[in-house]
């Protein structure tokens, strides 16, 4: 089974970086990468089978924050388990509270994104 994720970044080269661990850490893997959050809402939209989102919380257009409201408020789409990811701790509460299962902070490191997904995973398991 393809375990499927979209990275959503507006910094190529940070998307480049969480791939390259992804692919260390997970043995079959198809990644699909949005620059914001409104192309982020089309790719979830187009693909139904996403598993996992990893955000990140600063970006022009439409920031993480707002990809989280316009997301959680459509019935449309399924619930995919959501890593957000910023260089400011002081937004972690915030984005929680949106509606992400876990928080990373900047930088992302191929421990934190592994340790990320593990309790991510556990959370959701916990929670049924």
């Amino acid at each position: 089974m393809i375990f499927k994720v979209l990275i959503v970044d507006d910094d190529y080269i940070n998307r480049r970086l969480i791939i390259s661990f992804l692919k260390k850490i997970l043995y079959q893997i198809e990644t699909i990468e949005s620059v914001d959050g409104e192309d982020a809402l089309i790719k979830c939209r187009e693909n139904r089978d996403i598993q996992l989102i990893l955000l990140d919380v600063e970006m022009p257009n439409m920031d993480g924050s707002e990809f989280l409201i316009k997301y959680i408020n459509d019935n449309s789409l399924t619930d995919i388990q959501i890593i957000a990811i910023s260089s400011n701790d002081l937004r972690v509460k915030e984005i929680l509270d949106l509606g992400a299962d876990y928080f990373i902070v900047k930088p992302v490191t191929e421990e934190k994104l592994l340790s990320s997904i593990i309790k991510t995973k556990d959370n959701r398991f916990n929670k049924n």
